[in-house]
């Protein structure tokens, strides 16, 4: 799956003790296919549009939604850092540190443009 999605290596660099955290969004894949990817790359990037406009907007909520179900979507894929970069930037938007989460959701953007 890493391959059809690119690296999720830069995750790493921006979320400490990632390794330690990625344990409880890893889920067998052996059901996914090209369709649940295609579906995963539009909603992701929706999501990714939503996160970007809520901290355009400092609207916490926004952020947080739309961060909680990057969380859930990750390991659906076999993208355990993905889950945990979308429960980072969730906790950052609960504690009201909507600044803080500006370098992880810059990072999913570009991320998400090297997609194609």
């Amino acid at each position: 799956m890493a391959n059809i999605l690119g690296s999720t290596a830069w995750v790493a660099e921006l979320i400490p003790g990632l390794e330690s955290r990625i344990e409880q969004f890893v889920v067998d894949t052996d059901e996914v296919d090209d369709e649940l990817v295609e579906v995963f790359v539009e909603e992701i990037r929706r999501l990714t549009a939503d996160l970007q406009e809520g901290l355009a907007k400092s609207d916490r909520e926004m952020v947080r939604m739309a961060a909680h179900s990057i969380k859930g979507m990750g390991g659906t894929l076999g993208l355990p850092e993905i889950s945990v970069l979308g429960l980072e930037i969730e906790n950052l938007a609960k504690d009201d540190r909507l600044p803080d989460a500006q370098p992880l959701v810059d990072a999913l953007a570009k991320w998400m443009e090297s997609l194609g």
